[in-house]
Parts: C-alpha cells; sequence; structure tokens
C-alpha cells in the first residue's frame, strides 16, 4: 500500500470514529424497536453536588402513542439512592444506556406510585423535535386583543392567567392512572408568601412545584465549573438579580454545543430564549408526596433555544436576551427601596413574570389585601421607537395591588403578543408609590343645568361620587360645548379612563389592529389613564376604522365608496363618532364609573 493510500485509510478511519450528530443514523443511540423486557441498562443523574451517578434501570416494555406520535419506554429504576427517593422532581432528563448507546430521558412518571417505575422519552424523539425542518421562527403580526394576561379572580382571591397551555398537571392532578410528566423544581427566591399564594396554583397547574427560597446564581468563573454532559443538572433562569426565578432538571444528551434535557416540556414556549445554567444539587428532600431536588445555580452556561413536548433544547455559549427592570418604591410610611432584576425574554412569559414581580415588589413592603392606593409611573424602553410610558393610580380595599402590577403587564403584553420582528425591548423602569388608604370612589350621577343649548355655550355640570364608607362627593364644573357641533342630539358621557374605553369598544364593535409598531406605541401612549375623568360628547354616525385609524362621521357617498372596496380585516365599521374629548384635572380621589346624559344643539 502507498503511502498516499496509508494516509487516506487513516483519515476515513479517523471520520469513522467521530460521532454523528443526525438523528437518521447516530451509532450511540439505542433503537426502541430493539427493546425488549427485561432489557437492564444505567441510567445517570446528580444526587448531590456536581457529579453524576449511576443507578439501575430494567427495562418493563413500550407505551406507544402516550401523545400524539410519541412512545415512552416504561422502565424500574433501583440500587443506589433511587432506593430511597424513588423517582424525584429534578430527576427529568436523567439518561438511560442500554449496552452502551443513549436510550432516552426519563421523564414521566404515575402519581402515588408505589415502585420507582417511569417513562422514558426516547433520544430519537428528542432530537426530531428540535431539527429545523423550514424558515426558523415566524412570528405572526397581530391585533391589540384581550385575554392574554392575568386578571383579578372574581372577589380579589387571587390572579388568574394562562400560563402557558400544555404545561402538563402537579401531581395528583390528574386520574392516577395517567402518565404525567415529573413535575419541574421552580425555585423562587426573595418572593413574599402573599406572590406564592396567589401564582402557585396556576405554576403548579403547568407542571410545576414551587420551591420558596433559592439561592441567586453564584456566578463562578466559568473554569470553575465543570462541562455539562449527560446527567449533570442544569437550570433555566426565568428571573435574576434581585428576585429569583428558576426551574431545575438534568442534562439528556450534548452533541457539540449542542444540548437536549428534560425529555418533556418546560411551559412549551417553542422557540425561546431563555439562560441556561450550570448547578450544584444541595440534596434531594424525601417526600412521601414527591422527593425534590434542591438546586444551587452557577453562573449563565447558554441558551435554550426551543421548548417543546419532547424537551428542551440550547445551545452551550450562547448568549440569551434578557429584559432589564428596575422598580423604585416609595412605601407607605415613607422609605425608599430599590429593586433590579432581569426578565425571560418572551412573547408569552415576559408578560407574566412582569405581573408577578410587579406584585411581589408591592407586597413585600406592604398589605396585599385592606384599603389601599398604589401609583404607578414608568417607561418601556425600546430599540430605535420612543418610549411607551405608564402611568395611573389604583385604590380599592381588596384589588389595589393585582391592578397595579397589571397595569405594566397588559402593556408589555400588548407590544410581544403583537409579534413585530423589529421590537427590541430594553428595559422597564418604574416609580411605585403607597398609601394605606382607600382613595376609591363610585360615579354615581351626573345633570347639567339645561338640555338645549348651542354650539359653543357654556353649561354647569353637577356630579356626584360616592366613597365605599358612604361619604357623597359632590362637584360642579362648568363646561362649554364644542363650537363645531351641528345641530341635533349630542350624548355627554363623563367616565373614568377605562370605563370610556370599554365603552368605546362596544359602540366601534372591536378592537383596532395597528399597522406597524410604531402605531402600536402612538396606541399605548394615548390610552386614557385609569384615575383620571374624561369628559366626551359623541353622537350616533357611521364611520369607519381603515389602516388602523378612527374615520368618524363620514358623509354617506364616501362611507358607501369605502364599503365597496374594503379587504378583509382592512377596514370596520363603527357607530359613533366623537365630538370633542377632555380630560379633566386630577382628583384626591379615583372615582370610577360612566354616566351619560342627553342633550340637543339648537340650530
Amino acid at each position: 500500500m502507498t503511502t498516499r493510500s496509508l494516509w487516506l485509510a487513516a483519515a476515513l478511519s479517523a471520520l469513522a470514529a467521530l460521532p454523528y450528530s443526525g438523528s437518521a443514523a447516530a451509532p450511540d443511540f439505542f433503537r426502541i424497536e430493539d427493546l425488549r423486557p427485561g432489557l437492564r441498562g444505567t441510567g445517570r443523574t446528580c444526587f448531590q453536588g456536581t457529579r453524576p451517578e449511576e443507578f439501575q434501570v430494567e427495562i418493563l416494555g413500550v407505551m406507544r402513542g402516550v401523545s400524539p406520535g410519541a412512545d415512552s419506554v416504561l422502565a424500574r429504576f433501583s440500587g443506589g439512592r433511587i432506593d430511597r427517593y424513588g423517582i424525584f422532581e429534578g430527576m427529568s432528563g436523567s439518561p438511560v444506556y442500554i449496552d452502551g448507546k443513549l436510550l432516552g430521558a426519563v421523564a414521566y412518571s404515575y402519581a402515588f406510585a408505589r415502585e420507582p417505575i417511569a417513562g422514558i422519552t426516547p433520544i430519537a424523539h428528542m432530537v426530531d423535535a428540535f431539527e429545523e425542518k423550514g424558515g426558523g421562527l415566524r412570528l405572526e403580526k397581530g391585533g391589540i386583543r384581550d385575554g392574554m394576561l392575568p386578571l383579578p379572580a372574581v372577589g380579589g382571591g387571587g390572579l388568574e392567567f394562562p400560563i402557558l397551555p400544555g404545561g402538563g398537571a402537579a401531581p395528583g392532578a390528574r386520574d392516577a392512572h395517567s402518565l404525567l410528566p415529573i413535575a419541574t423544581p421552580l425555585s423562587l427566591g426573595g418572593f413574599h408568601p402573599g406572590t406564592l399564594e396567589a401564582f402557585a396554583p396556576r405554576f403548579r397547574a403547568a407542571g410545576m412545584t414551587l420551591l420558596q427560597g433559592s439561592g441567586a446564581a453564584s456566578g463562578d468563573p466559568p473554569g470553575d465549573q465543570p462541562p455539562f454532559e449527560p446527567g449533570s443538572n442544569i437550570v433555566v433562569s426565568l428571573v435574576e438579580g434581585d428576585l429569583d426565578v428558576s426551574a431545575g432538571g438534568t442534562v439528556t444528551y450534548v452533541d457539540g454545543d449542542r444540548l437536549y434535557a428534560f425529555g418533556h416540556n418546560l411551559l412549551e414556549l417553542g422557540n425561546t430564549e431563555l439562560p441556561m445554567r450550570r448547578a450544584s444539587a444541595v440534596t434531594i428532600f424525601p417526600s412521601f408526596e414527591s422527593s425534590f431536588k434542591i438546586l444551587a445555580a452557577g453562573g449563565v452556561a447558554g441558551a435554550i433555544r426551543q421548548d417543546r413536548g419532547m424537551g428542551i433544547y440550547g445551545i452551550v455559549g450562547d448568549r440569551a436576551r434578557t429584559v432589564p427592570v428596575r422598580i423604585g418604591l416609595l412605601s407607605s410610611r415613607g422609605a425608599r427601596k430599590e429593586y433590579r432584576f432581569e426578565l425571560a425574554r418572551d412573547s408569552m412569559l415576559t408578560p407574566v413574570l412582569l405581573n408577578m414581580t410587579v406584585y411581589n415588589t408591592i407586597t413585600a413592603s406592604e398589605r396585599a389585601q385592606g384599603g389601599a392606593t398604589i401609583g404607578v409611573t414608568g417607561k418601556i424602553g425600546i430599540g430605535n421607537q420612543p418610549e411607551v410610558r405608564v402611568a395611573g393610580r389604583f385604590s380599592s380595599r381588596s384589588e389595589a395591588v393585582q391592578n397595579a402590577a397589571l397595569s405594566v403587564a397588559v402593556p408589555v403584553n400588548y407590544l410581544m403578543e403583537a409579534g413585530y420582528p423589529d421590537l427590541d425591548l430594553e428595559r422597564i423602569d418604574l416609580e411605585i408609590s403607597v398609601l394605606e388608604k382607600d382613595r376609591s370612589a363610585r360615579l354615581d350621577s351626573i345633570r347639567v343645568d339645561r338640555r338645549e343649548v348651542r354650539a359653543g355655550d357654556s353649561v354647569e355640570l353637577t356630579m356626584t361620587a360616592q366613597r365605599p364608607d358612604g361619604e357623597i362627593l359632590r362637584e360642579v364644573r362648568t363646561v362649554r360645548i364644542p363650537a363645531t357641533a351641528s345641530p341635533g342630539p349630542l350624548t355627554l358621557t363623563l367616565a373614568d379612563g377605562s370605563a370610556l374605553t370599554t365603552l368605546e369598544q362596544q359602540q366601534e364593535g372591536g378592537a383596532l389592529t395597528p399597522r406597524d409598531l410604531g402605531q402600536l406605541i402612538g396606541f399605548l401612549n394615548r390610552m386614557r389613564r385609569n384615575d383620571r375623568l374624561y369628559l366626551r360628547f359623541s353622537r350616533r354616525e357611521p364611520g369607519v376604522v381603515m389602516r388602523g385609524e378612527g374615520m368618524p362621521g363620514l358623509p354617506p357617498s364616501i362611507l358607501s365608496v369605502l364599503q365597496s372596496e374594503r379587504k378583509s380585516g382592512a377596514l370596520t365599521a363603527i357607530r359613533t363618532s366623537t365630538i370633542a374629548e377632555y380630560e379633566l384635572p386630577a382628583s384626591d380621589d379615583v372615582i370610577a364609573g360612566s354616566r351619560s346624559v342627553a342633550i340637543e344643539i339648537k340650530p
């Protein structure tokens, strides 16, 4: 054999020895078709510290179709600390090997199981789930819509919000015969028990169990951290800084800089970007209900890029963008505190986390129930765009904290759910003040001193409102009729900003759909304040909303032309035209409600 042939043969042998990253013919994977009951293997997970330890695995069988297009391998586990702890929270993703080949990740279990039996997600399913098969992430542009955020529950007894679909369920939440994702331990550092009480039910419904108290990330130098390997601890950071929220699990497979973990979804976010950290296991806490791992997070080691039903997928060494938040709080006792933290950047998750952290910031210093008035001002910084301004006061005997937190989360939700690719959420800066006194009042009645007027005339408007203790507020204002009002009936409406916006949506029959990010920011900055009263003059006459802009009071000929040429979704008919609207000066009380009176404009 020539020297050239020897060199070529050596090169080919070296290439053949390299691991192949594709899922179709991965030599290190054990095929599910080759499984049979009684096969034995080993698993790896961290019980303490950062070094994975082995446990024993016995294959019981394959469960077909546990979810659409997915199978699960049922196995019994034993040996080492498994005999003491059983299947525990934080074990999700622990790799299982048969004959030295990777079979998959420990990911599912049965509620109230008397033996350590669990379901294994095949590694081939996990790798295939994250294959790029097209154009990658595609964002759909949407309109402003309601119902995507936490809202105060009826009676103020908690917060209702869709924490995200498909997140599994807490142990025992479903029938005991269901194979459920192993619950993910979610550690929360710096959170008040009242916050946990308000938000925990929804996180539990998403397949998470809350662990109060967690050490903030240590930020150890990279050289002091062992590299990720199958069986290593992994932490996904949702909030970092003065507050900490992190979800823990186990690494299944590492292929170069690509990492696969959990074997089931975290929150089924799809394409996302979440900081991932190495971690050290403090201990496994044994429990009759469900044992769980306590983790101490290390420094940032990469970014989670996908979160799907088969697991989570990240890039080691990558960097996930976060949203910096600063909150200055002036307490009811005159003390000032400042909080700084960063939120995971995700269109569905960021508003929920912002709502929870703002709620916690207030609750940690003030009472969550009882009379309170909370003022919120702030700015949402967006790259290459004007800032979004936030302002409002919220007063109630039970829901002031919830509503104050929502006042910040709602505009962020609008921005992120709209799906504009040029949105770059740079920062959120807030100032919050608290007064432990209920300054709310309900608008009771309005009347004018005369019902027939001419355009440009002035009338006296008398308003009455009632405080929760029964005290009646009465105020008289001089109001000028718009000089541009044409003869005919006119409706004068006095309402707070929120009530007037709701009334306007009912009358105009739908929400506006901004044509671009700049128009959406303009809409948000023009939103009426909940703590101000607005005086609106309107009348019933047709108009349209076209390209996101209202066009009321159109002549019938123009309206006919526009309606005949309208395209689907481009034009919406409206039935009420606003002649003029005024914002009244701020009051010491937060008055809510809406009242209207009819007047006649004489020629």
